[in-house]
């Protein structure tokens, strides 16, 4: 497509923006919005892609009862703004001509006609919920200045041809309660095929539960659907500029994932989102997946927490990625390079005793060593090969003893015997031990030597922060992230932006002091299906 859209995309454009601060702007719309399904019956079932945008009322009620008035200010700025700069040198209003009649948008991407090199075909699904404003609308497109309009059939179905002076053209046809357009002919005419009984979207098997129900999503917002991914991530890739990269996080899981569904939502938490793949059996490896054990060890001033299971398995997967991916390669070689440095071996020193359950935590304190950091980090491995973890601490032991200003000594915690090391007149710098018989810690920071090694009066699951921000995510998974943005602001604001005061910009400062916190957890309830649930926990205005 041009990198100057038609006035037409433009105007749906706003409908698609995909940013929350949409929902707080479309207050007052009517109750009556579609869904995803009523808008994938029209679109073919051979879709790449399909995304749905809706202006829920149940999802907009959620979310104006959250977030600072300031974050609201700079959301609802930056949508004008955004709608004055994109409706610029048409004669549409967006609260006039599309506010009254839309009900919701689907942009679906159908394969090109010839070489994969060629882009996807555009088409774009509007639900109407007002036939008079829509028709309004149409009225208002085939009378812009300079415009001309050619009138045709396809099956029985009004086909508007409209060519702007610029020389772009798109064509619009109402299909019942969908108002489909597409920068190309075709297009249409493949939604109307599917209209008059061709398979649709809505009727494939794998996908119409997920989809229909925005992936699990409650009061849905956004629904991106990806029919077929390794398709779309080679049309993606030959159809971007070769000066744009990409992560490589998009094309880790090119061949291991089948299609994907994934949702937007709100509810009394905040903006919520699920991920549903659907993975091929090939290429599937399972990882443990139940309850952590070692999140009660962590305190309640832990300020951020990750945590999983079986590093070695995801180093493995790592490296067996690299193959493939020079930047995956690079990461790898960076750690094992990093690694040899203490003569150590990655694969075999570090991540290969790290079999059992993990849990990485930032946490705050004020004391000792830590006074001018203001907060410190601990680790906790599970692992059956307790020797290969004393022979990787020992070695790094050794390092330590060799410089002349650390001390390094063994320290009765808890009743539990923690070896440190000491720098003089500044206190522990980093200590590890044993908790049990298969778990080890390691702790940057003396004051978390202590608090890691005892059992916390308050721990960070029974906070009231984590109880908002993670508990409403599954408990049983294959890994979990959690920060408590609150915390991390208070230490940020004492500790770091009072040194670089512009380091963080007003706005973004903004928007980070309106959330509670973050929390992410991946699942799989089946050995096929892998889910990811992330949660923007929000304060309440």
């Amino acid at each position: 497509m041009p990198a100057k859209k038609s006035k037409l995309l433009i105007a749906a454009s706003i409908v698609a923006a995909g940013s929350a601060g949409v929902y707080f702007y479309f207050q007052g719309l009517s109750q009556k919005v579609s869904n995803p399904q009523d808008s994938a019956k029209v679109v073919p079932d051979e879709a790449m892609m399909a995304a749905f945008i809706s202006p829920n009322p149940q999802a907009l009620a959620q979310l104006q009862r959250f977030g600072t008035p300031g974050a609201q200010k700079l959301v609802g700025m930056g949508l004008k703004t955004f709608q004055e700069q994109s409706l610029a040198g048409t004669q549409i209003d967006f609260e006039r001509d599309l506010k009254p009649w839309l009900g919701g948008a689907m942009v679906a991407l159908l394969p090109p006609d010839a070489a994969k090199t060629e882009p996807p075909k555009l088409l774009l699904v509007l639900s109407v919920k007002n036939k008079i404003s829509a028709w309004n609308f149409a009225n208002k497109l085939k009378s812009q200045p300079g415009a001309t309009t050619q009138e045709t059939e396809y099956k029985g179905v009004k086909i508007s041809e409209i060519a702007e002076p610029t020389g772009k053209r798109y064509s619009v046809a109402l299909l019942n309660d969908q108002l489909v357009m597409a920068p190309l002919r075709k297009p249409l005419e493949l939604a109307i095929d599917t209209f008059k009984g061709e398979p649709s979207l809505a009727t494939q098997q794998s996908t119409t539960k997920f989809f229909a129900e925005s992936a699990g999503v409650k009061n849905p917002i956004a629904t991106v659907y990806i029919a077929d991914y390794p398709a779309a991530i080679e049309q993606l890739k030959a159809n971007l500029p070769a000066d744009i990269p990409l992560p490589w996080t998009l094309f880790s899981q090119f061949k291991q994932v089948k299609s994907m569904v994934a949702g937007i939502g709100a509810d009394s938490s905040g903006l919520r989102v699920k991920t549903i793949a659907q993975l091929d059996p090939k290429f599937v490896q399972q990882n443990p997946q139940v309850p952590s054990k070692l999140l009660p060890r962590f305190p309640g001033e832990t300020i951020a927490l990750v945590g999983g299971n079986g590093l070695d398995k995801i180093w493995s997967q790592a490296t067996a990625r690299a193959k493939d991916s020079p930047e995956v390669d690079r990461g790898v070689q960076q750690v094992r390079s990093s690694f040899k440095r203490l003569d150590l071996d990655a694969d075999r020193d570090v991540f290969g005793w790290m079999n059992g359950e993990f849990a990485i935590g930032a946490i705050g304190s004020d004391r000792g060593i830590l006074s001018q950091l203001g907060m410190g980090a601990a680790m906790i491995f599970e692992t059956s090969d307790r020797p290969a973890a004393e022979a990787t601490l020992k070695k790094l032991d050794a390092i330590a003893k060799s410089n002349p200003t650390v001390s390094v000594a063994p320290r009765q915690v808890q009743g539990k015997e923690v070896t440190e090391w000491q720098i003089p007149q500044q206190g522990t710098l980093f200590g590890h031990g044993w908790l049990n018989e298969n778990s080890v810690f390691v702790a940057f920071g003396g004051p978390l030597v202590d608090v890691i090694t005892s059992t916390p009066p308050q721990p960070l699951s029974s906070s009231p922060s984590f109880q908002a921000i993670a508990t409403s995510l599954p408990q049983v998974n294959q890994g979990y992230f959690y920060i408590d943005m609150e915390k991390t602001m208070s230490w940020a604001n004492q500790y770091l932006l009072a040194v670089q005061p512009n380091l963080v910009s007003p706005p973004v400062a903004e928007l980070l002091n309106s959330l509670r916190g973050i929390s992410v957890a991946t699942a799989s309830t089946e050995p096929t299906t892998a889910q990811l649930e992330m949660l923007f926990a929000l304060k309440s205005n």
